[in-house]
């Protein structure tokens, strides 16, 4: 493996996937905190395309019954566990409890976030240095008008700028493999951005994590369908936000990913065979599974599964009404199916290609 192209939490070699395939040890995890969020990004795929925003629901998972979750995961062999959503992990009322409750139980977090509780919490990033965070943030596009226009949200460029400099400066990219990421959905707002940013995430040990939209919620299908997030934002600059957030091409995909790997050929950095993300980098999460904000049991963030030829959106079970992850884990054909065949790509976006 070369620790240049993955992050900390990720950087499992194959010596440990193929134990994990073999013995169905649940490696990598996700779950979600809080919906709240403080923004309102129309490609969001944990939002259902009628929603018109987030906000915190009120049967979200209790500290006590999250906590329950992620010593169920450390039982079945976890190393690391993401927290995708469901809206700002940080924003949820117990997130540095989540956190300690991850690191007491020898886990790595890997958060998922737009960085707006790092812009000026400086207290906050040491805290999450300390108990082993990787960081994957937001970043759409370098140009402040995109980048406000796909979140909802006006200054959200400058907020995110700052909190990068923060995180950098607290050391999280100052090791190997880096605990830093950055998080770039491609569009056809931000296409000719990726080779620049890709390259900018090599030079400054950043783990460039970008690909297309995950098929579901805003997104289902891979195609932009958020259009009721949409607010009158973005007019009186003259542009139209559902057109920047549209889909790229095959072609469009294809000559971007021969540019980016010629970049990566160039600084001689080793891709993984099967990959989800344009830089090469492998995913993992389908060694495991996702427990959302209300308790259901998925096997990834895509929220759906396969039953002969057909995508089945149901949930394995939940928490809350006897789902028991260790069963399912275990049982579930599905899930054993794709354990049998992981390959580091993600079977879900397969489906768009």
């Amino acid at each position: 493996m070369d620790e240049r192209n993955t992050i900390k939490g990720w950087d499992f070699d194959e010596g440990v996937i193929a134990r994990a395939v073999g013995d169905k040890i649940m490696l990598n995890p996700s779950l979600d905190l809080t919906n709240a969020c403080n923004l309102n990004c129309p490609y969001c795929y944990k939002e259902e395309k009628e929603s018109k925003g987030k906000s915190r629901r009120a049967n979200e998972l209790s500290i006590e019954e999250t906590c329950k979750v992620i010593k169920e995961f450390k039982k079945l062999g976890a190393e690391t566990v993401n927290i995708v959503g469901a809206g700002e992990p940080t924003m949820d009322p117990y997130f540095k409890d989540v956190i300690n409750c991850i690191y007491e139980n020898e886990m790595t977090s890997m958060l998922f976030t737009n960085g707006i509780a790092f812009e000026s919490h400086d207290e906050l990033i040491d805290f999450c240095y300390m108990r082993d965070v990787s960081v994957v943030l937001k970043y759409n596009s370098q140009s402040e008008l995109i980048q406000d226009l796909v979140c909802g949200r006006k200054g959200y460029s400058k907020k995110r700028d700052k909190a990068l400099l923060n995180l950098m400066d607290a050391g999280f990219n100052e090791i190997l493999p880096t605990r830093l990421g950055l998080n770039t959905m491609v569009f056809k707002g931000n296409i000719e951005e990726i080779p620049a940013l890709h390259k900018w995430c090599r030079d400054s040990n950043m783990y460039p994590m970008a690909g297309e939209y995950i098929p579901s919620g805003r997104t289902a299908g891979g195609d932009f369908i958020g259009y009721e997030s949409l607010t009158d934002f973005g007019r009186e600059e003259g542009m139209e936000i559902s057109s920047l957030l549209m889909p790229i091409s095959t072609r469009e995909r294809s000559l971007l990913l021969n540019t980016i790997y010629e970049i990566d050929k160039s600084l001689e950095i080793e891709r993984s065979e099967g990959f989800a993300y344009y830089g090469g980098g492998a995913c993992t999460q389908t060694l495991g599974v996702y427990v959302d904000i209300q308790g259901d049991i998925w096997p990834c963030v895509a929220k759906m599964w396969k039953k002969g030829s057909q995508w089945i959106k149901a949930p394995f079970g939940n928490i809350r009404e006897g789902g028991n992850i260790s069963d399912i884990w275990d049982s579930n054909r599905f899930l054993s199916e794709v354990r049998d065949n992981f390959d580091g790509c993600c079977i879900y976006k397969k489906n768009l290609l």
